[in-house]
């Protein structure tokens, strides 16, 4: 099947199901770990994300793939302040309790 460009694939406006939240906090989790002084690997990132949206009501929305950023924009306008106060809170237990040294054994997860 090829899309409005010509090519194999997926077309432009097929319509994509995404949680806008991941999309932000995961857009903006760099910066403030990098404000927070702590660790950046990818184990400490993914353990900030992970709490992070464990405190974050998930969005699910379905729009077309061009549409996607627009309505990420929206929701970002939206929910600004209760995603940096809960990845500043998610980057300060990580930073406190970094498990990239160490296996498996415990969970991120924690309130």
């Amino acid at each position: 099947m090829a899309n409005t460009n010509g090519q194999a694939g997926t077309p432009a406006d097929a319509p994509v199901c995404l949680n806008v939240m991941q999309e932000i906090v995961e857009e903006k989790a760099d910066k403030y770990m990098g404000k927070a002084n702590m660790c950046c690997c990818p184990r400490c990132r993914i353990d900030v994300i992970a709490l992070t949206l464990s405190r974050l009501p998930s969005k699910y929305v379905v729009v077309p793939s061009h549409e996607r950023l627009p309505m990420v924009s929206v929701y970002e306008e939206r929910y600004s302040t209760s995603i940096i106060s809960n990845l500043m809170w998610a980057c300060e237990r990580v930073r406190d309790n970094p498990r990239h040294d160490e296996g498996e054994q415990r969970v991120a997860f924690c309130r």
